[in-house]
């Protein structure tokens, strides 16, 4: 008996081992613990990767452009990353490569006090945001001239991540802060509410995308084709299942309440692109904005920093729309 159970774990270890090693190790990372990482998280923890044989286990990188200098210099093959740093990148000549998208918005919102019902409310007050030339920093720009103001009617300042954001205006240092939700919920919970959602006054101004550089694209073609596959299959899920994505996205972004991670969910679902493609028409955007302080900009067209090949043959196998079925 005990050599019978000896020989059926040494099966299923040489099982474990050889199914391993028919998985592609590829190294992927993201740039922020925010609701943009909701389906790469469900994708790891429910073992979509591995059913297109990836071996894959997202490590988190702080900032954007540390995150780009990795995939330029190749200790991480694919990232989901800013638009801005890596456009910025690839107009200044950078090895590197948009893939996809998976969010062609700017979900910040502008969240005040109470007691600031409009701009003149909102004039000579202080605004947080994460450091300045970030997505909190343009969206704030967005905010700002919605309500028609300049950003010297205000002060802007940096006070790094979300945490210490919403500590700040907890305790009334600032006035405002350029949030996302789960945490825009939870301040409208505790006497604050949304002045300018910019999600829905920014266009098609985009936010974070997928990029890899292109030598490893043209050597491993038919794995990033696989993980386009699986990043669609784990949104595809995560918005048809919000009693496993939920509680999933929760404890990876740590939150205690569940309105606020419901609220959270509820607002990405709609944001999030059923076949991932870039917003072409949102990075030309970009590129506006990056021809400001670069002249090389104004002159580049979204086509040379993107690169759909992968998405295109999916969208030709009809992988999309079997998904929906």
């Amino acid at each position: 008996m005990k050599r019978l159970f000896a020989t059926l774990a040494l099966s299923i270890a040489l099982g474990t081992a050889a199914q391993a090693q028919n998985l592609t190790k590829v190294r992927v990372a993201y740039d922020g613990y925010s609701m943009t990482s909701g389906p790469l998280i469900y994708a790891d923890k429910q073992g979509i990767f591995k059913k297109f044989g990836l071996d894959i286990t997202p490590v988190f990188v702080e900032a954007g452009s540390t995150l780009t200098s990795a995939v330029i210099g190749g200790s991480v093959d694919i990232a989901q990353n800013g638009y801005t740093p890596a456009m910025s990148a690839g107009v200044a000549g950078a090895n590197i490569v948009i893939i996809g998208g998976i969010s062609n918005k700017l979900p910040f919102q502008l969240v005040t006090k109470n007691t600031i019902k409009d701009a003149a409310q909102l004039k000579g007050q202080a605004i947080a945001i994460s450091r300045y030339g970030s997505s909190t920093d343009q969206a704030a720009d967005f905010a700002l001239k919605h309500l028609k103001l300049d950003r010297t009617d205000v002060k802007i300042l940096q006070l790094g991540g979300p945490a210490t954001r919403v500590a700040a205006a907890m305790s009334g240092q600032v006035a405002g802060t350029m949030e996302q939700y789960p945490d825009t919920a939870r301040l409208t919970r505790e006497g604050f509410h949304v002045l300018v959602d910019v999600t829905h006054i920014a266009g098609d101004y985009p936010n974070t995308s997928y990029v890899t550089n292109r030598t490893y694209l043209k050597n491993n073609a038919d794995v990033v084709k696989r993980f386009m596959m699986a990043m669609a299959t784990a949104v595809h899920q995560y918005k048809a299942n919000p009693d496993i994505a939920i509680p999933l996205t929760q404890a990876f972004l740590k939150v205690k309440e569940p309105a606020d991670i419901k609220a959270a969910y509820e607002a990405y679902v709609k944001i999030y692109p059923d076949d991932l493609r870039p917003s072409l028409a949102g990075m030309q955007l970009v590129l506006n904005e990056i021809g400001q302080k670069v002249p090389k900009a104004k002159s580049m067209k979204p086509e040379q920093l993107v690169d759909t090949s992968a998405l295109d043959a999916l969208q030709k196998d009809g992988f999309f729309t079997k998904l929906g079925k």
